[in-house]
This record gives C-alpha cells, structure tokens and sequence, in this order.
C-alpha cells in the first residue's frame, strides 16, 4: 500500500477475510456489496478508507444514513485504525481527520442531503445504502465525484427492492464501471455457524433470507404470508388457569381487540376477539369485563403505544379507562416499534425459519383470520393498502406478540437485531 507524504510510514494492512478481500482488492470505479448481518462490511469500508488516505490531498467520506449512526458505526473505529503517525489534528465536532499529506476523512449523515453538496470527493463509502433516499446518491453525491472521477463503495443489507437493489442490478453484467457481490452471513469465518442458526429459530423465513442470506425479497402481497389456514386454524378452548393476552388497536370503527394465552408448551392460542363497529374504549373495557370478569386478575392489556396521549370525550387517555375498569397490568412500548418489526415478529410466530409453529387460532375469531389473510402491501411498495380497511386485527395482535418476542432480540456476533 501507499506511503503518506511525509510520514514515511505504510498503510496499516487491516484483516480482512476472503470475500472482503476480494472486494477490496478490485478496482472498479462503483463497487456495491450487498450482505448479511455481520458479515464485516464496516471492516471493508474502514481498509478502502485507509488505503484511499494514503495518497496525498484525498476528500474521503464515510456516509452512513444518519450522522448519529455515522458516530456510533464508524467515527470510533477509523480514529483507532487511522495511524497516529499520519494524523496532524482531528475535529471532534466534525467527525473530521486531517492528515499530515493533506488527505481528509470525514463522517457524515445522509438525514441531511443539502450539507453533502458541492464538494469534490475522491471517494465516497455509502453504508446502510438500503436506508437512504435515493436522491442523496443520484442528485447529491454522484456530482461531486465527477471532478476527480471518484470512486464510490455502496454497501448494505437487502430490504425489499429498495435503493440498493437499483445500484446492485447495475454491477450485475460485465463492465467496467459498475461491479456487484452478494455475501450471506455465513461466508464471514468469524460468526460461528451455531449462531446463525439460533437466529434461524428466532426469525421468520423471509426475514431471516433478507437478513442473513443477503436475499432481495419481494414485499408484493400478503403481508403475513406465513398464515396457512390448513396449519394455523384449530380448536383453541379457553383454560381459566392460564394468564390471559389482550391485544388492542384504538380505531372507532372497528376497535379490535385480541384475546390469546400463552401455553406451557410456548405456543400462543388466540380463543377470542373483540370487534365492535363504531364504539370506543369503555365499550372495549365492558366487553372484556363481561366475558372474563372472574380472571381480571389473569389479564395483561397490551395496547397501541399511542393510548398515552388518545383522549377520549371525556378527556381521559384510554389507559386511564382500562385502569378505572380495574385492567391495571398494562405493557405497551413508549414508542412506536417500526411497522416491519410487527409484521416479522407475527410471520415468525406463525412459522420460523425453521418451519416451527408457535401460533394457533380458534376458527370462531373470524375477522383476525379475514385479517391475516386479506392485508397486503400496496403494489411495489412496502406499505400498507388501507384502503379495505383489514389490517386492525392484525395491529390488535401485533402488539403483544412484537413485545413478547421481538425480533430485535436475535444477536449475531454480539450485535442485537
């Protein structure tokens, strides 16, 4: 590698692996590495970095899709990677090292794209690309490579057919501007084999593929793909000796309301549901208290996170209610989680990775079952369609399940998920 002017010194010779090594060795202008969790892609973006800053007058930046994620991903790193010998100051505030050769690194959020414009960049590590917008490569960074013909390395995990796919699909035929390489988690020597099939329990069949197998997975259709009438539909009696679940979505019309229990087994039966046209949380807390007003002390509500600030006419948040109907066991989350923690934390209940059944429902609670079966993403995209009104049910009983067993539990090489 490059000697820095004035210093004298090599550049340090980082450990990469094989596929890392493969990528940082080829010099294609565009390259984009796409994969799994943990595999060592922040590893790759510090050595491109580092040799980079070898030569002398470089404008090098690290991107990452927030500026705190920059500090929190790489700043610490690259300080203690960087060589002390090559350093002649480094900027705190700015996530800034300036180099005794003139060379440059900085750290930077992509939250902001108008604080990354018109600037020559010799080159550009784009982290996390999958969650940045696609304006910031197209319209901010892309300009500013052009000068100097500067190199980029796009790098990130599948989410759909998001961003990254379009920069993926670009390196896919032969040429020579553009190359592309598609990493599993399993190629990296240094996540243990266990682990990754740990996470394989843990995790529904198509996050885990996206996630770990670096698999671009189609988010058309079904949201809850995983729900099989034929597997998931059974008798599921009521037992007055087990703690009793509610999940609750706030919507005047419907308001939908969930009712599981947990089995010794670790399996999760829904027996019942609530589902009242045009109503509001009172009429819901009667409701539960004339089915199940013996067992009140068996119950858990588990409602929408926004029940702290929801008024109601008399201006009472609806947790107020289900503590004055004496429902005082309440556990929700102080935010809300991301919509796609729900829906993998229900698909894998529903089925994991390791094709394991963990969530059963009575035939009688219909509308849950027209729920699973009828919401979709809309065409192309990673949202909900609305507009037929299904998805209630579903977010009733994403609620406690998501908060029961979250998929953000699932830790691969030390890193939480």
């Amino acid at each position: 590698m490059a000697a820095v002017a004035g210093v004298g010194a090599p550049s340090p010779r980082l450990p990469l692996h094989r596929g890392q090594a493969e990528v940082f060795r080829d010099r294609t202008r565009f390259k984009v590495v796409v994969a799994g969790r943990r595999w060592g892609k922040t590893q790759l973006a510090k050595t491109e970095m580092i040799k980079a800053a070898g030569k002398p007058r470089q404008k090098i930046w690290y991107i990452a899709p927030t500026y705190r994620m920059a500090k929190q991903i790489m700043w610490d790193e690259l300080k203690e990677a960087v060589p002390r010998g090559w350093i002649h100051r480094i900027h705190e505030t700015l996530m800034l090292i300036e180099l005794k050769n003139g060379t440059l690194l900085e750290c930077k959020g992509a939250d902001k794209p108008d604080t990354l414009r018109g600037v020559g960049l010799t080159l550009v590590v784009l982290d996390e690309f999958q969650d940045m917008k696609p304006d910031v490569w197209n319209k901010v960074l892309r300009p500013t490579l052009a000068r100097d013909r500067g190199r980029a390395v796009f790098i990130g995990t599948p989410k759909g057919y998001a961003n990254i796919y379009e920069v993926y699909r670009k390196g896919l035929t032969p040429n020579n501007v553009w190359k592309s390489w598609q990493f599993p988690t399993r190629t990296s020597p240094f996540i243990p084999l266990e682990e990754i099939e740990a996470a394989r329990a843990e995790m529904d069949p198509k996050d885990f593929r996206q996630e770990f197998e670096a698999s671009f997975e189609n988010m058309s259709g079904r949201v809850y793909y995983a729900f099989d009438r034929e597997v998931h539909i059974k008798p599921c009696p009521f037992n007055p000796r087990l703690p009793i679940w509610v999940g609750q979505d706030f919507n005047v019309d419907p308001m939908s309301t969930v009712i599981m229990q947990p089995q010794p087994n670790g399996n999760v039966w829904v027996v019942d549901e609530i589902f009242l046209r045009n109503s509001n949380t009172l009429e819901v807390c009667e409701e539960i208290e004339r089915r199940y007003w013996q067992y009140s002390k068996q119950i858990t509500i588990y409602p929408d996170p926004a029940c702290v600030n929801r008024s109601s006419a008399r201006g009472e948040s609806d947790l107020d209610i289900f503590r004055e109907k004496g429902l005082n066991r309440i556990r929700y989350r102080r935010k809300h989680p991301e919509r796609r923690h729900r829906f993998n934390a229900l698909n894998r209940q529903l089925r994991n990775a390791r094709g394991e059944v963990n969530l059963f429902i009575d035939p009688s609670v219909r509308n849950l079952i027209d729920s699973l079966e009828q919401t979709v993403y809309k065409p192309g995209s990673a949202e909900i369609d609305k507009s037929a009104g299904t998805e209630h049910m579903t977010d009733a009983i994403g609620y406690p399940i998501e908060l029961e067993f979250p998929t953000r539990k699932v830790k691969i090489g030390g890193l939480s998920l």
